[in-house]
């Protein structure tokens, strides 16, 4: 099973650094509210159901994992100073959300 850019560079970064991968963990670790990684989990499992999933992946809940690995790394990136990923996927909204800043 191939895994995605997003959870190899999540592991790269923090693979050693987490005790489990639990959202209330990541929440914490992130200092984030576990409600956005709900929300983007949520996004997830219904973007693999409706638009369907790239050959390889196996079930929703993987494209769903993720896709909240690679709103952590937004939040990472853009709290060091990064541009915002916008677009259909990339959950900008809620970054700046759960960093409390304006829309």
């Amino acid at each position: 099973m191939k895994k995605s850019k997003y959870t190899i560079r999540f592991n790269k970064l923090f693979g050693d650094k987490l005790k489990d991968r639990k959202k209330s963990t990541l929440a914490k670790f992130f200092k984030i509210e576990k409600k956005y990684l709900d929300e983007v989990f949520d996004r997830g499992l219904a973007a693999a159901r409706n638009t369907g999933m790239r050959p390889g992946v196996t079930s929703p809940t993987q494209w769903a994992t993720a896709r909240g690995y690679k709103f952590l790394l937004n939040v990472y990136d853009y709290r060091r100073g990064k541009k915002l990923n916008r677009g259909p996927g990339q959950d900008s909204d809620l970054v700046l959300k759960a960093l409390n800043k304006k829309i």
